[in-house]
């Protein structure tokens, strides 16, 4: 009996995916070190008591954040929107409670001012039980209590906003490491695994071509007078298309993708001149043969806010785009996400499970 596992070793001792099992070492939950060679090792040890229930809880998970914050900071606290969070900022104490009993968040912030009480939620937080690993990160000097339930994490008043946000998605990054897609040439969010799951589960994948996703693609070439319009999934390796206007193909090799900027933010994303934006003014897509010189993207989310791909437009010569076209860019996506949200709970009443795409290494990375 082999006394050192592999990670597919463990993983399949446990009954759990290689995914999973990446992510427990990662996040030290299971104990592993690395051979010269870089490969993580797990002592058989480690996981038999893992088998017999004493499962460690899964990492943060999820988009949504509240924040409690005071005016004067809410528009700063506002910046995790663009690190993968669809945030909501409440004033309130009370209300901020009530907000995440509704939502139930995988973040929630409290940026104490030392006079309002705002340390109160705490004490509400501690009763909602469902709230499972969500982390709670308090800007504060002041000392907190380690209540049972949610990861606290202690951001002292001498920092910024910005660097709490900073060490937040280090924090979140940490425990959901992504170890597949290190050194890739493009941004992920600190949930890409996440999200990747939610893409492989949505029951879009390499699936045919539909009306609804065809008739909002189109609106979105005519609106805008674009050469190119897409309804882009973006999985592992793929940009896969959903529906498209202007490009022939089903799908690119990931790193084509402009969308990545979209899905790592989670939010609308314009890039007037690409040779002009330093993030990507070396795209491999700004010379022949595509020649592409401006990009606006808006994220489609699922039922729990991750953002499986975008509605985008491309242009071969640079472009304005005011906050009018913004504002239709980002209708068009929420009715292309309400569409997929309706689908999913339509399938949770019936009972029934979307189907699991199946394209080789994308759908086997990411189940059991």
């Amino acid at each position: 009996m082999k006394e050192i596992l592999t990670t597919a070793q463990a993983a399949k001792l446990l009954g759990i995916s290689v995914r999973t099992a990446q992510l427990w070492v990662e996040s030290g939950a299971l104990p592993s070190w690395k051979t010269p060679g870089g490969h993580r090792r797990i002592p058989r040890s480690a996981v038999m008591p893992l088998i017999q229930g004493c499962h460690p809880p899964p990492p943060p998970t999820g988009t949504r954040a509240v924040v409690l914050a005071g005016p004067e900071n809410a528009r700063a606290w506002q910046a995790l929107s663009g690190c993968g969070f669809v945030v909501d900022i409440v004033e309130d104490s009370l209300l901020a409670a009530i907000r995440i009993g509704e939502i139930l968040p995988s973040l929630i912030v409290i940026d104490d001012d030392g006079s309002t009480g705002r340390l109160g939620l705490l004490d509400r937080i501690h009763v909602i039980n469902s709230l499972g690993p969500a982390l709670v990160a308090v800007h504060t000097d002041q000392p907190i209590p380690l209540l049972p339930g949610p990861a606290h994490l202690r951001l002292t008043r001498s920092l910024s906003v910005q660097a709490c946000i900073d060490t937040i998605q280090a924090q979140i990054a940490q425990q959901n490491a992504v170890p597949t897609l290190e050194n890739v040439p493009y941004p992920v969010g600190p949930n890409e695994a996440e999200r990747l799951q939610a893409v492989n589960t949505s029951g879009l994948l390499f699936t045919p071509r539909e009306t609804a996703f065809d008739r909002l693609i189109l609106l979105a070439a005519r609106l805008f007078d674009a050469p190119l319009a897409l309804f882009t999934l973006l999985t592992a390796t793929q940009q896969w298309f959903k529906a498209g206007i202007g490009y022939d193909g089903e799908s690119t090799p990931r790193e084509w993708s402009l969308c990545n900027y979209t899905l790592a933010a989670n939010e609308l994303t314009v890039v007037e001149d690409l040779t002009l934006d330093p993030r990507v003014s070396q795209h491999l897509t700004i010379d022949a043969p595509f020649n592409f010189r401006f990009y606006a993207g808006a994220p489609v989310r699922d039922e729990n806010g991750f953002a499986l791909g975008s509605v985008c437009i491309i242009d071969r010569v640079p472009r304005r785009f005011g906050e009018e076209d913004r504002d239709a860019l980002a209708t068009l996506a929420e009715a292309a996400s309400q569409i997929i949200r309706f689908r999913a709970q339509t399938r949770a009443l019936r009972g029934l499970r979307p189907p699991v795409a199946q394209n080789g290494q994308d759908a086997g990375w990411l189940t059991n």
